[in-house]
């Protein structure tokens, strides 16, 4: 309507005692010389766009033809060579200078969780759909090994360790003042062999004297339990021995296989262990505590369906400078041969990267 209108108020005006309009013949004849004209412009720029994009073309095919396919296939191919020797370039002079394999895998990696089982390598599909790590700071240590993690300068991490009966007599009050939080405590097994629950035989003593150290105290048990409902007795064992006392940190339940012999639960599938870990979670959650689950790299890559277990905690074992954990995890287990002031031998140290009230 906006060009037709501009185009009547540039006719010739009619005198002023006359209301007729315009002869048709001579309105029809302006029109058709208007649309000639616009279909003449337009034909013209077709033409010009049609002779400059045959131009390009020409130009980009002649680019390519210069090359017969023998050598197109040998340039490929040349190619090809240089990218592999500089690949293996860059694999001999890292591994010259000590990286490790799976430290080099993983780098050439990036979306896979690499780690080695029964002498294989395995390449572990990450699933993007999960909380991710979001630990962007940095992880400092000290001349003693001991690993703090901080952002921008700020100290984030908590200090904690977990025993057993196998620390034997602990000093807590020595524990407390090296600089200690927390202490994870073993309650008890399922004896891998015979499925029997068993106590700590050191529970008692160890979370007494902790708690008189104002030591705040989480638990954890070790499961064997081959179906979901031993693994609610399980939870229900623990939650027995910890009745009598002020339980702030959560309760873990440490999934691992036993190496270099048979075990109860080695044959349970993926899902079939998956299931046992959310039977005894939810129970620990019902009881009004925190569920926790210990595992290793290979416990969370390959082991389980960690898809399933994202409304609980991780505390996750892996001895290293730094930890190689795709997913989010709220308690790092970073060494086995720690030492600790009043502690005779060797113990696990822990940092957390929050407290539990």
């Amino acid at each position: 309507m906006y060009e037709q209108n501009n185009y009547n108020n540039e006719l010739p005006e009619q005198p002023e005692a006359s209301t007729a309009a315009p002869p048709k013949k001579k309105r029809h004849l302006v029109i058709i010389i208007s649309l000639s004209i616009i279909a003449a412009v337009c034909l013209t720029l077709c033409i010009i766009f049609i002779f400059i994009y045959r131009n390009r073309m020409r130009t980009v095919t002649a680019s390519v033809e210069t090359y017969t396919p023998e050598q197109l296939a040998e340039a490929v191919a040349s190619a090809r060579s240089d990218a592999r020797e500089d690949v293996l370039s860059d694999i001999q002079e890292r591994l010259s200078n000590g990286t490790s394999v799976n430290s080099l895998l993983r780098e050439y990696f990036p979306d896979k969780i690499v780690y080695t089982d029964d002498n294989r390598y395995i390449f572990a599909d990450i699933h993007k759909e999960l909380k991710m790590n979001q630990l962007h700071g940095t992880f400092e240590q000290s001349d003693s090994g001991e690993i703090t993690y901080l952002e921008n300068g700020q100290l984030l991490s908590h200090k904690g360790i977990d025993v057993s009966r196998y620390q034997g007599s602990i000093d807590f009050s020595k524990v407390h003042n090296s600089g200690v939080e927390y202490v994870m405590i073993r309650c008890g097994y399922r004896a891998y062999g015979s499925g029997l629950l068993t106590a700590d035989t050191s529970f008692e003593k160890n979370i007494t004297s902790a708690l008189k150290n104002e030591l705040d105290v989480g638990v954890y048990f070790f499961t064997q339990a081959i179906s979901a409902a031993e693994a609610v007795e399980e939870a229900d064992f623990v939650l027995d021995m910890i009745r009598p006392y002020q339980i702030k940190y959560p309760i873990a339940l440490d999934v691992e296989e036993i190496a270099g012999d048979t075990y109860r639960q080695q044959d349970l599938s993926a899902e079939e262990l998956t299931d046992i870990i959310i039977a005894f979670c939810e129970r620990i959650k019902e009881a009004g505590y925190t569920p926790l689950v210990y595992g290793n790299l290979k416990c969370f890559a390959g082991m389980i369906d960690i898809t399933r277990l994202e409304p609980y905690e991780k505390w996750f074992a892996y001895y290293s400078d730094e930890p190689y954990m795709p997913y989010e995890f709220s308690m790092w287990q970073y060494t086995s041969t720690g030492k600790i002031d009043g502690i005779n031998g060797d113990v696990d140290i822990n940092i957390s990267f929050k407290t539990w009230d």
